[in-house]
This record gives C-alpha cells, structure tokens and sequence, in this order.
C-alpha cells in the first residue's frame, strides 16, 4: 500500500471517524528524574506500543485498552477498549495501525506485530475499522521492542531472568535493559528504574520512549510482582535527544 494513498484516505476519514465513549483519567504522581520522564496511566496495568509526541498528541496501549493524552500526561483519555493488549502501532502518514497479534519465526521468535483490525487518523481520538477501507491485508510486521535513530543507532530491550531453581525450565522475571548499538559496538544506556520493559519508540525529536509494567519490583527474590488490576501502565520518555 503506497503511502500517498494512506495519506489520502487519513485525510478523508479523519473528518468521518465517530466519537468512541471517552472517559478521562488522572494520573498518579509522576516522579522527576534528571533524564527522563515518567508518566503513568492509571489501572492500565501494563503499556504494550506507543505512537505520537508527547509535545503534541501521545497514543498508548495498555493491558486491555488504547489511550491518549494531549496535556503531555497529565490527564488521559480512554481511546477504544480492544479487550485485550495490542502489541505494536503502526503508523504511515499519520494513520496508525493497531497491530494485534504477535509474530514468531519458524524457530519460536519474536519477530514483531501484525494483523491489523483498526486504524486512526488522528491519534486515536477515533478509530476505524480497517477492512472498512481497505480490501488488502497490511502484510508489514511492526518489530517489537526495536526502534531505530535519524543517526543510525539501533535500540533494543534486553529481557533478563533468573531460573526458579537449578536446572529449572521456568524463570523469574528480572529488570529489563535497554541496548544501544552503533559503530562503536553494543552498550546498555544509563537507566535507573528496575522495571519490565516491553515495548520502544522514538519521536520525530528522535526522543527514546520505553513501555513498561507497572508490576512491582521485589529486591529480595529478584523479580516482580504483577499485575494487579489496580496497577498503572508505566511510559518513560527520554528528556533530550537519543544518539
């Protein structure tokens, strides 16, 4: 599907979307750090793909919903209840994507999101049905938890983990870190909070945004607690400019 005809069509239907059942919901408190904002969507539980600006209008799904803020995260808007997590965004010419499934390799591995069912063309303040539009399948897969910088440096979420017991199949889940890879080799980038990262962006100020849960981190065991559904879906987005 060529771009100008996707710019065509979010024009047209942006004016013809219809209003979906908005309810705004207060944050909690969002804590300060140096380098990096932290915004939270509260009972959202989990954050799973992010689209948009934060300066402008920011997209995020959730556990079970979409929802968007204007107000840089001071307040957010219930977008569409997808009953369930979207794992990727894709977004061409300001029409975005829901992605719902997720696809694996031949071995078992995470490749990305696919299989779109909505689209919205202004961030999600409303949503489409895209067979609606369209009579062909978006066969591209959205990579997750992958994103790539103007300046050519890639950025990927390293999951770690620790088995229950020695010799043991199953695993705690460990804090996440976030790798830079350039032409100087592979780093982890400076990032103090010990969360389970899931999902990555970067804006077009090529600002990094992280998807978290909002589950608990235990020091005693190494590992979380989550997800109640009380808990909030947890962004970070980097103050300056990624390399």
């Amino acid at each position: 599907m060529r771009k100008s005809s996707l710019l065509l069509l979010a024009l047209t239907v942006a004016s013809s979307c219809t209003n979906n059942n908005i309810q705004n919901v207060t944050p909690h408190v969002i804590r300060e750090d140096p380098d990096w904002i932290r915004l939270e969507i509260p009972k959202g539980r989990e954050a799973y793909a992010i689209a948009g600006d934060i300066d402008k209008t920011l997209l995020v799904t959730t556990w079970t919903k979409a929802y968007y803020t204007t107000d840089r995260g001071k307040t957010w808007k219930e977008s569409k209840n997808f009953n369930g997590p979207v794992p990727g965004l894709l977004v061409r010419n300001d029409t975005t994507f829901s992605m719902e499934a997720r696809a694996f390799s031949q071995q078992g591995d995470l490749v990305g999101a696919n299989i779109v069912n909505y689209f919205t063309a202004n961030y999600g303040e409303t949503w489409e049905s895209y067979f609606k539009y369209y009579k062909e399948y978006l066969s591209e897969i959205k990579p997750i938890g992958r994103v790539k910088s103007t300046k050519g440096s890639i950025y990927y979420i390293k999951s770690n983990s620790t088995p229950t017991a020695a010799g043991s199949s199953s695993a705690y889940v460990n804090p996440s870190e976030v790798i830079r890879e350039d032409s100087r080799g592979q780093q982890a980038i400076p990032f103090p909070f010990k969360q389970n990262l899931l999902n990555l962006h970067i804006d077009v100020q090529n600002r990094l945004y992280i998807a978290a849960s909002g589950g608990t981190y235990q020091s005693e065991n190494n590992t979380f607690s989550c997800c109640a559904d009380d808990m909030s879906a947890i962004i970070f987005i980097s103050k300056k400019p990624v390399p």
